[in-house]
């Protein structure tokens, strides 16, 4: 009789503390969140294929606030996002206005880690479709004036501008792009670390830039517009410091 008393109690208690643990949790489920921002009643998702052309792109106008990072703090699949709920970016997030984005259709977020130093963000419309999109394969050669390359430093934790290429080069850069070989199926080949990511911003004198990775494995330069593509080993030149001349 003693056992199932200690049973009962052991029952009533459970329930309990996973109530003051997490008010809106009903399970242990893993929810994999897109990355994501809600303010005045629409979702706006994270942009992967453009940034900020410049910080003078991004206005000082404060359009919103994120008060809440569902990220490791919800797991109940039927929560309802509201809005200043987040996936990602910390509690107190400012968002910005973006210049010529008067609808507030495209808006931003500081992120030092992130190439240009601000994360983009489009609504999405009525349709469930993202109001803005960027393709590599939309995009003229011929609308790109300056392209900038970024690698990652570890010391400093961001994205740094280690060489630009102005007209003269652009063009050239762009055909090689335009020369990759498709490959189904590319392992990159590599004896230890995962390999060398180059970030490609492309300048068209818009306020938003193209963005494009590229990678270096140890037999070939790479990227993924679409499908993956070997690249021309002669864009390697653009991808390294230019030396000043003595």
């Amino acid at each position: 009789m003693v056992w199932r008393l200690l049973l009962c109690l052991l029952l009533l208690v459970l329930p309990a503390c996973n109530a003051k643990t997490d008010p809106g949790k009903t399970g242990n489920a893993v929810i994999d969140w897109v990355d994501f921002v809600k303010l005045n009643g629409k979702e706006y998702n994270g942009v992967y294929e453009a940034v900020a052309a410049s910080p003078d792109t991004v206005t000082d106008e404060v359009i919103g606030t994120v008060k809440f990072r569902v990220e490791g703090a919800v797991t109940n699949p039927s929560y309802a996002t509201k809005d200043g709920d987040a996936a990602f970016l910390q509690e107190g997030t400012r968002l910005y206005a973006v210049k010529g984005y008067p609808d507030r259709s495209l808006i931003a977020a500081k992120a030092d880690n992130e190439v240009g130093g601000y994360k983009l963000y489009s609504a999405r419309n009525a349709d469930g479709k993202l109001a803005h999109t960027w393709s590599y394969k939309d995009l003229p050669a011929e609308r790109v004036t300056r392209i900038d390359v970024y690698v990652y430093s570890k010391q400093a934790d961001a994205w740094q501008r280690f060489r630009s290429l102005e007209r003269a080069d652009t063009g050239l850069f762009m055909e090689l792009l335009g020369h990759g070989q498709k490959k189904e199926n590319y392992r990159p080949a590599m004896t230890g670390g995962d390999p060398k990511e180059y970030r490609i911003v492309l300048q068209t004198g818009e306020p938003v830039a193209h963005k494009q990775s590229l990678f270096r494995d140890d037999n070939n330069y790479y990227f993924h517009p679409s499908d993956t593509e070997v690249l021309p080993e002669e864009i390697g030149r653009f991808l390294t410091p230019r030396m000043p001349q003595s």
